[in-house]
């Protein structure tokens, strides 16, 4: 095993290449494609489904996007589920009025969509929400506020502070409140306790184009070009671009399999034998075998001293965890915080799909353990307490504490690139808010994404019984999260249908599937270690990844290219289709494993 993370290693390096120089483009230029997963090509020449152009078509099911944000938002607080009937915004401009707020009517009888909001938010003629002062109630009834005088020109390079303000209120309420409620409620420290009250200081926030720029800056102020960046296993492909393109960074994977004793072992002897759901190597892996902890991160220490003779300088978490589909418990993020402070490491937790967490709690006890997400910025809140002023802002991380976030999953707004970067560290600031010249959000959707934190909602029933304003991000997200528990809870019956080990998910989009069954039976074995080969993996689950595209329609993202470590497993994106094609995907997953398991 330590000599295949060894040639894993090979892959990441940030050495210039090899290639003679062109006269047309530079070697960094070359070294872009080398760092972009081999899946995609494939996943690129194969003709898509449509329903009526090409029917037999792959469907895409690859794509971390969320089509269930077209449907209708409910509110789930409301016995009826009521349906998202109008819009409120903060200030008066002559409009139609209900408690002193402007209202803009939506089609009450099917409800608002996501893109319904946006579409009334951005043809909004009220002053911006974070305005100390509106227009004259004469003139604002003539006066057209779709695009202000002031957005012309040059922004705050972090961010416009009214959004910053909203973003971190936003923040607060999803990641920081929940916990602190929690823990107080089971007797946990309260502000009467002598506890500073921890809030997210909007002056910490980092406003950028999408979360990859947000990283990779972030990156590009904690790490020296060469140095480690530590990824526990499977992790989101594209780090390995976002980090080591530009920043220069070392990739270490963070193995964790061999650190617990419940991961059964792969049996290599049963490996050129037809595969069965009994085999010993095709024992599901349990949960906790996915959890970085102080064995695995020791190891990946130690081998980012050897390859690089240079501490690593950055443990990168993805929790809620892509591809996964999982949250880590509190008590495994609480450990990687303390791990990384004792060593002197950043750590930096990717939250991106903080908002989509669908399976609230695995049962409550009295450390507040219960909930199946807790903020890394919630559990390393607070440190060394007693030595900061209660009047200090901030959350009290320390220098060692990130968080990157973005509305592209919980919001489904990819294509806005808003990505945040929070950190409290002073050292970082003002150079992450200068490199983040190159990756300003545009005026205009800044303003918009204000006025989304800011909006509230008026709710309709069938019987048109009008609920109490709410604020649309808490509704919206309600709503989002039941839909792609729905959505999972069909895919994930379909696969104990059909007896296909997966993990149990409770967040993100996706589940992580366990396909080793169907793997082709002809490993190469090392002799040395007794091992399969890491060509060995990559060929076989490639052979299957495209058995599953070209003949049977299911275009999913192979674990290998994730860092996977063990071949075929496979991460399927269950929010990527509509209704009718997931249905189609469920029934294609069927034909699948009988046509396989027929022979």
């Amino acid at each position: 095993q330590q000599q295949q993370q060894q040639q894993q290693q090979q892959k990441f390096s940030t050495s210039t290449s090899s290639s003679p120089p062109s006269k047309l483009s530079s070697t960094r230029a070359q070294n872009v494609l080398s760092l972009l997963p081999s899946y995609l090509l494939d996943a690129r020449a194969i003709t898509k489904y449509h329903p009526v152009n090409s029917p037999e078509g792959a469907l895409q099911l690859s794509v971390a996007e969320n089509q269930l944000s077209e449907l209708p938002i409910l509110d789930l607080d409301d016995a009826k589920h009521a349906k998202v009937a109008a819009l409120m915004e903060d200030e008066n401009d002559g409009a139609k009025r209900q408690g002193g707020a402007r209202v803009t009517l939506g089609n009450a009888g099917e409800g608002m969509t996501l893109v319904d909001v946006l579409s009334q938010l951005a043809r909004s003629t009220v002053p911006r929400p974070s305005s100390s002062t509106g227009l004259p109630s004469a003139q604002s009834q003539t006066e057209v506020h779709v695009f202000e005088k002031e957005m012309i020109y040059y922004q705050p390079t972090q961010g416009v502070p009214g959004v910053r303000n909203a973003m971190a209120e936003y923040l607060q309420n999803l990641l920081v409140t929940p916990h602190r409620l929690a823990t107080e409620g089971n007797g946990g420290t309260t502000e009467n306790d002598g506890a500073r009250c921890v809030a997210m200081d909007p002056e910490n926030i980092i406003l950028g184009a999408g979360c990859n720029a947000v990283l990779e800056n972030l990156c590009m102020c904690l790490v020296e070009p060469g140095e480690a960046v530590m990824i526990p296993t499977p992790y989101y492909a594209a780090f390995e671009f976002d980090l080591v393109a530009r920043a220069g960074c070392h990739i270490v994977p963070v193995n964790t399999f061999q650190h617990h004793p419940e991961t059964p072992p792969q049996n290599t002897s049963t490996l050129a034998v037809t595969s069965s759901s009994t085999s010993n190597h095709n024992q599901p892996i349990p949960i906790s075998s996915y959890y970085p902890n102080r064995s695995s991160l020791d190891q990946a220490y130690e081998r980012s001293l050897a390859k690089t003779s240079r501490p690593p300088r950055v443990l990168l978490l993805s929790h809620p965890n892509n591809p996964l589909g999982i949250c880590y418990p509190p008590e495994v993020v609480k450990e990687c915080i303390d791990w990384c402070r004792e060593k002197e490491v950043h750590l930096i937790s990717d939250e991106i799909y903080a908002g989509s967490v669908y399976r609230a709690e695995r049962g409550v006890d009295s450390d507040g353990q219960g909930a199946t997400f807790v903020s890394a910025m919630a559990l390393a809140a607070n440190h060394d307490n007693h030595a900061i002023s209660s009047s200090d802002a901030g959350l009290g991380l320390g220098p060692y504490i990130h968080l990157v976030y973005a509305l592209s999953k919980d919001f489904a707004l990819s294509g806005l690139r808003v990505g945040v970067a929070y950190t409290e560290n002073p050292e970082i600031l003002v150079p992450m808010q200068k490199l983040n010249d190159l990756c300003q959000i545009s005026s205009q959707t800044q303003l918009l994404v204000e006025r989304m934190l800011r909006a509230s909602v008026l709710t309709a029933d069938g019987d048109g019984d009008a609920s109490p304003p709410k604020k649309f991000v808490d509704v919206y997200l309600k709503s989002n999260q039941a839909n792609i528990r729905s959505r999972c809870d069909k895919l994930q019956q379909c696969l104990d249908e059909v007896d296909i080990p997966h993990l149990p998910a409770d967040s993100g989009l996706f589940v992580w599937m366990d396909f080793r069954e169907f793997l082709p039976t002809d490993p190469v074995i090392d002799d040395a270690t007794g091992e399969e080969t890491l060509e060995s993996k990559e060929r076989r689950e490639r052979q299957l990844y495209l058995s599953l595209m070209k003949e049977f329609g299911l275009l999913f993202t192979p674990g290998m290219s994730m860092r996977n470590e063990r071949a075929g497993f496979f991460r399927c994106v269950f929010t990527a289709a509509s209704e009718e094609e997931f249905e189609l995907g469920l029934e294609r997953i069927r034909v699948f494993v009988e046509k396989e398991r027929r022979g």
